[in-house]
């Protein structure tokens, strides 16, 4: 189901983890949410934008492994979000090896 880009925060919330729009602060505690805007299609007709549908990369950075991820695709699969698949990417993060867990989300507005 398309989801608004007010509807995608509310539904991110509701996975009770701490979410931050394009970076999270350096006291953040682990898991949370960091959500970034990363393109925009435009549906046209007749030489006219019908709606924008902006995409999001979601990611769940955490120090711990990949059952973090239930809260988030449990709101995503009770709203009935459209998600893609979540890869996983070690980093290091503070001194210490973290994982983010990202996928994509594209909404509609208009």
């Amino acid at each position: 189901m398309p989801v608004s880009f007010q509807q995608l925060r509310t539904i991110l919330k509701q996975s009770g983890l701490p979410v931050y729009r394009d970076e999270a602060p350096t006291t953040a505690k682990y898991p949370y949410i960091v959500y970034e805007f990363v393109n925009e299609q435009q549906k046209r007709a007749s030489n006219q934008v019908l709606y924008d549908r902006p995409l999001y990369q979601i990611a769940l950075v955490t120090n711990g492994i990949e059952s973090d991820l239930e809260p988030l695709k449990d709101v995503f699969n009770a709203n009935g979000v459209s998600y893609e698949q979540f890869d996983g990417v070690p980093y290091d993060e503070n001194d210490t090896t973290v994982t983010q867990f990202i996928t994509y989300v594209r909404c509609i507005n208009g």
